[in-house]
């Protein structure tokens, strides 16, 4: 008789439950089982849960992981039972065109946890050997399972080739927007401006190291950035909050040559004002998308990279972590997110708990 566990299941969007399941076996050689020890909640899940579904029903969702290695398939030969290990979630077919050059984000027929196949929310997960990655010394399991956020922002800013001396700005401070901050610092900018319309993520923010935090609740935030740049604007803006209006707004904040990187995920369209457009056109605006994160060796692997400055106490994680919740509370936890009945940054599930 098979072994069963608790997981947090998606029979239908607004359908969320938690329920024993059969708990996965290896079945390839090169499958890897992980006891779960956290598993943060990303934004697509939020609406995932409660808005769109996911490619097949019932799921369990979650991506965002860490754990210990419970078992390995019999051809696995880095990763050992007892490994401190996170994982990549997208799960490339290493066949098309795209993923024969190490650009697994563009793969034509990916598979990704919480979505297509069984995700992390549960005390177990199989995944790929070839996803999984161990965790460095000072990297505990919560910060582990934010390795996938801090690789989407390193992604995101790696887009921006900056020059010491840049200055930036970021619209919406989630978990991303957080850790973009935090990377914008990192990389070279001298004055980074934070904008949403929360206090306390805008205090959070500044105490993770953006010079300015705009609460567009209080003050128009395009305005506010030119009077701090002599009314030229600024040399990067990252847009993270997937709104129309930070959109249009982020557009209007670049300085000519500017580069805009739109990296929050939209539900809405998005129509570009004219004297927006003629801003692109005749101030020669970049404006580039970012997806997701690389895990390739070339020309950096983001995940390991992101991992480094994590457990060198360069990126901080922990701060950003706002809720934590039991499985048993996924409705509770996704009700509180999904209709904003608490501000929130990154919400934790502790499957042991």
């Amino acid at each position: 008789m098979a072994s069963m566990m608790r997981a947090v299941r998606l029979f239908s969007p607004g359908d969320l439950r938690c329920v024993e399941v059969e708990k996965p076996e290896i079945e390839k050689e090169d499958d890897v089982i992980i006891k779960v020890k956290s598993c943060g909640v990303c934004g697509s899940d939020i609406m995932r849960v409660m808005v769109k579904g996911a490619y097949r029903h019932p799921i369990t969702i979650g991506h965002e992981f860490s754990g210990i290695v419970e078992q390995t398939g019999i051809a696995v030969k880095q990763i050992q039972p007892g490994d401190r290990v996170t994982a990549s979630p997208l799960l490339p077919c290493m066949k098309c065109e795209w993923c024969r050059i190490g650009q697994y984000i563009f793969c034509e027929d990916y598979a990704y946890p919480g979505s297509r196949v069984d995700g992390a929310m549960a005390e177990f997960i199989k995944i790929n050997e070839n996803n999984v990655i161990k965790l460095p010394l000072n990297v505990d399991f919560e910060a582990g399972a934010m390795t996938d956020p801090v690789s989407v922002a390193l992604h995101a800013v790696r887009k921006c080739c900056i020059e010491p001396g840049y200055k930036a700005a970021v619209y919406g401070l989630g978990a991303i927007g957080l850790l973009t901050v935090q990377w914008l610092k990192i990389a070279g900018c001298t004055n980074v401006f934070s904008i949403d319309i929360y206090d306390e993520k805008l205090e959070l923010a500044n105490f993770l190291g953006a010079d300015f935090c705009i609460n567009a609740r209080n003050q128009e935030p395009v305005e506010s950035i030119k009077q701090n740049t002599a009314n030229m604007g600024v040399d990067i803006v990252v847009e993270l909050a997937g709104s129309k209006t930070t959109q249009v707004q982020a557009i209007d904040s670049a300085k000519k040559m500017g580069k805009i990187i739109f990296c929050g995920i939209s539900y809405d369209d998005l129509l570009i004002p004219n004297a927006t457009l003629s801003r692109i056109l005749r101030g020669e605006l970049q404006v580039i998308g970012a997806w997701n994160s690389l895990n390739s060796p070339l020309p950096i692997n983001e995940w390991d990279s992101s991992l480094r400055f994590v457990n060198a106490g360069k990126i901080k994680c922990a701060p950003l972590i706002s809720h934590r919740f039991r499985l048993e509370e996924c409705v509770k936890a996704f009700d509180m997110m999904f209709n904003k009945k608490e501000v929130f940054n990154k919400v934790m599930f502790k499957p042991e708990e």
